[in-house]
């Protein structure tokens, strides 16, 4: 049977609480009034959870919590993967719902990556991680099936490698979006997204407020170099609304218009790039030049440093900057 929620005492806010469907409810310093609170609530008429319903319910609601509280691209990311997961369960219940439903259908999917089927499971598993802890269901069916190991985008891209791109990069268009990638580390996302109107010119940078950036607690901050400043300027002037960065038809870049054009370079130096080499590259050449990991993660848009050592990891493996570092400090 479900488990009823009781009332404790919260010893650093010196209060009763309740946790009801997810809700937590602050029921106030007296012991007596607190509880007598408690029962008013459990009293009241109460939300039905998902529980009977179909795994697609718990999922359209997911979506519409994700499409509310976090960045667009967030919710694109989730919403292409699961779309196609419900497709392939349209009638499954969540009674009914075990981890090889999960697992089959990432199966029968042979020319996925091991890292979008990754991804694919993830995206299910965090939807009903969300439906737990919200109270929509009592337990996470799927939490603890195992996925494929993630790929990793160790591809650094050199100087004289940069300039080999776009030197097989066909139009100005996509050599201004390949080289403010390459100038400022910034996500793809941030790359296709920035328009006239996130530009400080005053202090040279882009800013995204927190509901456009992809973590939506605090902006998103992306610095520019001179040559990343002279671009923006020039197409601020050709595009004073809307993104700044466009194809040679006009249109904005997009996810498949760069896959097509990364493509084009592919059929020259036979490799295949993505913009996150680009970003990849950009905080391995800081890394390396002596930046502190503060800074570089700050440049990034992380958090904190942490993401830095579990992403980089594969400068413990270089030797000559090793050896460079040692060196530098002994002398």
């Amino acid at each position: 049977m479900p488990r009823v929620s009781k009332p404790w005492w919260w010893v650093s806010r010196q209060s009763w609480y309740v946790q009801i469907d997810g809700r937590r409810h602050n029921l106030g310093p007296d012991r007596t009034s607190a509880h007598q609170r408690y029962y008013e609530l459990m009293a009241q008429p109460r939300k039905k959870p998902l529980a009977a319903d179909s795994v697609v319910a718990i999922i359209d609601a997911f979506l519409d919590w994700t499409g509310k509280h976090r960045a667009s691209a967030t919710y694109e990311w989730y919403r292409e993967r699961l779309q196609r997961f419900c497709e392939s369960i349209p009638n499954l219940t969540v009674p009914q719902f075990k981890p090889y439903h999960v697992q089959n259908w990432a199966d029968k999917h042979p020319r996925w990556s091991d890292g979008y089927k990754r991804g694919c499971i993830s995206a299910v598993q965090r939807a009903f991680r969300w439906a737990e802890n919200i109270g929509y269901i009592e337990k996470n069916p799927i939490r603890h099936m195992e996925k494929p190991k993630a790929g990793k985008r160790e591809r650094v891209i050199t100087v004289e490698e940069f300039g080999t791109i776009v030197g097989a990069t066909r139009g100005t268009e996509f050599r201004d979006l390949l080289t403010v990638a390459w100038e400022t580390g910034a996500r793809p996302q941030e790359l296709v997204r920035v328009e006239a109107r996130h530009v400080d010119l005053a202090n040279s940078r882009w800013v995204f407020p927190p509901e456009e950036a992809k973590v939506k607690k605090r902006p998103r901050i992306v610095y520019l170099s001179e040559k990343a400043l002279e671009i923006t300027k020039r197409l601020m002037l050709k595009h004073p609304d809307g993104p700044l960065f466009r194809n040679t038809d006009g249109v904005p870049w997009n996810k498949s218009s760069v896959s097509c054009a990364f493509g084009r370079i592919k059929k020259k130096l036979s490799v295949k790039y993505c913009l996150y080499n680009f970003r990849h590259s950009f905080a391995t050449r800081l890394l390396e030049a002596g930046v502190d990991g503060l800074t570089v993660a700050i440049l990034l848009g992380h958090a904190d440093v942490s993401m830095l050592g579990r992403v980089y990891q594969h400068l413990s493996h270089n030797p000559e900057h090793l050896l460079q570092q040692v060196r530098r400090i002994a002398g």
